[in-house]
Formats: structure tokens, sequence, C-alpha cells
């Protein structure tokens, strides 16, 4: 009997299987379809289609530091340096190769959901009339918190999953299949519930996670969800950290602060930051971000309509109040007692309401909050002793108010 695979092992496996059927898709009969990571990529999977993030690859380049270079690149293409920092490394890529990874195959077709920000649709936009690719842009008006206008936003959704999959049988030539998406979904359900599982383990004291965890474990369920090995990584990471939640095993030693961030993940500054902030007894335990892959598909119903209202109510695409409200749910589950508020110009759909937020959160929490501005993947916009220099001052400010 072989023996189990850790979750970082399974992980490894998972991702370099699905890279390899990936670049070998044509051969399986199968299309390589690109997507944005908030999408119904059920879809996807349901009609055999290989799905491929390009936000992804871009990760992976900016972690290992090669944002301003990629970025670069891209600038001197044309285009602005205020674009998304995920686009301008993925153009760089597109007129160089330039990658720390094999890099992703092209696609065959491409679908846009704008859920996330308008600058990803434009993204694909661009890529799609290069490589003269066809393109679908699922629309999600923003969730705003009327009840009758979330039943026609969905009604909306739903009535653009059904020319999706017209979209998807005219490009491949083949019918759907609605019984496959029925199982599809069972399995991002159950994934979906195993991955709130794993995050909703930050309410422990001490946490056995931090939002660097966090961030990791993510991964799979943005490109694997709607498969058997989804479900069996999270179950094996869920099983993982409960035993360090029975040992009382905490990410930082001595844990003092509980900290909330706002906005993606400075990626080139990954380790450094979980450190850093470790050094002062704090730990990240959260953000909306992370659980914007927690999703509540309701299996009684029809799987276009539970699709629909996952998709389109992700935090991304609420009023700022609902995103107040979903801070506060995190707030208040997980203790936490700080907060650090990343003003991102990278991606200035969800940076734009962070002042006001931090506000509103401020206002609701008693808790004050620390706010900086840089990038999420050119270094060339962070300023190392600046932070260094607010987070301190921060610290300070969380100690006097304990005493």
């Amino acid at each position: 009997m072989s023996e189990k695979l850790t979750s970082k092992q399974l992980s490894k496996k998972i991702t370099d299987e699905y890279m390899e059927e990936a670049f070998h898709a044509h051969d399986l009969g199968k299309l390589i379809g690109y997507s944005t990571a908030i999408s119904p990529v059920e879809l996807f999977v349901a009609h055999d289609i290989i799905p491929i993030y390009p936000e992804n690859h871009a990760v992976a380049n900016l972690t290992a530091k090669k944002g301003a270079e990629m970025c670069s690149i891209t600038e001197n293409m044309g285009y602005t340096s205020h674009l998304c920092a995920y686009a301008r490394s993925d153009l760089a890529y597109r007129q160089t190769g330039m990658t720390v990874t094999k890099g992703i195959p092209d696609a065959d077709l491409f679908l846009a959901c704008n859920a996330q920000c308008f600058t990803l649709t434009k993204w694909f936009q661009i890529l799609a009339r290069k490589g003269n690719t066809p393109l679908f842009v699922f629309d999600t008006p923003e969730h705003i918190m009327d009840k009758k206008a979330r039943e026609e936003i969905v009604k909306y959704c739903v009535v653009q999953m059904k020319e999706l999959i017209s979209f998807l049988e005219t490009v491949t030539k083949k019918k759907f299949d609605y019984d496959r998406l029925k199982e599809v979904m069972k399995y991002s359900a159950a994934s979906s519930i195993l991955y709130k599982k794993f995050l909703d383990m930050a309410q422990y004291k001490p946490s056995p996670i931090s939002i660097f965890d966090a961030l990791i474990g993510m991964a799979i369920a943005v490109y694997r969800r709607g498969t058997p090995e989804c479900v069996e990584y999270y179950q094996t990471l869920c099983d993982e950290f409960q035993a360090k939640v029975d040992q009382g095993i905490g990410v930082v030693q001595n844990e003092k602060y509980r900290l909330y961030w706002e906005n993606l993940p400075v990626w080139f500054k990954f380790s450094d930051h979980a450190k850093l902030l470790g050094s002062y007894g704090a730990v990240i335990l959260t953000s909306l971000y992370v659980h914007a892959w927690s999703l509540d598909f309701d299996l009684d119903k029809d799987p276009l309509v539970t699709l629909a209202e996952n998709y389109v109510n992700r935090f991304s695409n609420s009023t700022i109040e609902d995103r107040a409200d979903m801070a506060m749910d995190l707030f208040d589950k997980y203790s936490m007692n700080g907060m650090i508020m990343f003003m991102n110009r990278s991606c200035k759909a969800v940076s734009f309401a962070v002042p006001t937020l931090k506000d509103m959160l401020t206002k609701r929490t008693g808790i004050p909050a620390l706010v900086f501005e840089s990038d999420m993947g050119d270094q060339r916009f962070y300023a190392e002793s600046q932070v260094r220099t607010r987070i301190e001052a921060y610290f300070e400010t969380l100690d006097r108010l304990r005493t």
C-alpha cells in the first residue's frame, strides 16, 4: 500500500498532471479555454475543456520577483504602467517568452467574467484579437443591495450562461451534457465546503493557519474545482491542519495580534511579510480575497441558477456596504484585533473603496487600521523602509491600546 501524500505533495501532483494534460490537450481531443479566476468554470469542466488561468501564471512570475522586468517590457510596447501587473507580465510573456515556469499553452477560446474587474475583459480581448480566437464575455452586474434587483440579476446571468453553453457547443461542435454538469457541481460543492472548513480554522487560538497558508491552499480551488482531485486535496489539507489544532500548534508562537488583510497580497513580499509580522507576534488570518472561492452551491437548485448566484455575489462585485458586512463577519468569527489595508495600484477595482472601507470597519470595530500603498507585482512601487516604519508604528499604536 502506497504512503498517503501530504497536501503539499498532492498539490504538486495535481498541478503537474493538470499542466501535462493541458500541454497535450489537442492530442487528447480536448480544447484549451482561458478563463478568469472568478467565472463559472464548471461549464468548461463539464464540456471537457481544460481551463487555463493567465492570472495564475502571472502570480508565479510576480512571486519570483520578475514583475518589474516584465512590466517594463510591456510598457515599452506602449502600455501604461497603471495597467494591472497581471496583464503587464502576461503581455511581456507573449512578447518574449519570459517565465519562471514552463509557460502555458495557447488558448482555443476565452471566457472573461467581469465580476473581478474591467481590466481582465480588455486583457482577454487583446489576446483573443491577436490570435483570432473566439471570446465570450460573461457580464455580471454589480450585486446591489435590493432583493428584487438581485433576482433579476441572477436571471440575467442564467440567460448568459445558456448563451455561453451555446457558444461552447458551436466552438467544440459537441452537445453540452447537463447530467455531466450536475456531476461536476457535486465535486465543486464538496470541495468548496472543505475549502471553507480550512479557512475557518483561523478561528482557533492560536491560529494554525495564516493568510499565506490560505493563499497557497487556494490555488487548487481556482484551477481544479469541479474535479474529484480537488475534493481529495482539501480533505487532506483539512486533516493536516486539524492535527495542528488538536496539538495547539499556531502559526506564531505567543500569538498577540490577529489581523485582517484587505486586498490581494503583495506577491513578491510573500514570505518577507509573514516573517516581519511574525516578529511582532502578529498573524494575518484572512481576507475577502481568499474567501472569494468559498462558494456555496445549492445542489437542489438548477445548476445554472446556483452558479449564477455564486459568481455574481463575490466581494469584488459587491457594494461597499456588502463588503463591510462580509469583513465584519470575518472579524467576529476569527476574533481579529488589527487590520492592514493595502492600496493596490494594480487592482483599482478592489482598491478604490479601501479608504471608505477602512473608515467603516474602524468605526464598527474600534480598531485602527494600517494603510499603505504599493503594487501587488511591480517592485518599483514598493517602498521597503516606509512600509517597515509604518508597520512598526502601527504595532506601537496597538500596544498602547492594549495597556
